[in-house]
């Protein structure tokens, strides 16, 4: 893959990046992490730029565990589905359509 190098600038500080990814999602990463840092200054006393970015970091680490978390809830939830379908149909409980009689049409 080709590298790109690509200027962001954060929190008020520009950046040459080099990186494999796409110039446009470096560019989306890089807003988006300025705008967590701007929130975190909004938001709070805090205005050294290291300890924004450390709170920053955590604001964005905390939603990744939590799409982790909601992930991992579906994809438990799917399984779950999946097998209690699998049990109905090893049980007999849902109709097998292959196996029953064609409807006959009366003129």
């Amino acid at each position: 893959m080709d590298s790109n190098k690509v200027t962001v600038t954060i929190f008020g500080q520009t950046y040459t990046i080099d990186g494999d990814a796409p110039k446009d999602y470096i560019l989306r990463l890089a807003e988006y992490l300025n705008d967590k840092m701007e929130e975190v200054r909004t938001n709070s006393s805090v205005t050294n730029p290291t300890q924004v970015a450390i709170l920053a970091a955590l604001n964005v680490t905390d939603e990744y565990f939590q799409l982790q978390k909601l992930k991992s809830g579906t994809d438990n939830e799917v399984e779950r589905k999946t097998l209690a379908l699998i049990s109905m149909l090893d049980q007999g409980l849902i109709g097998d359509s292959f196996s029953q009689p064609a409807a006959m049409v009366k003129d």
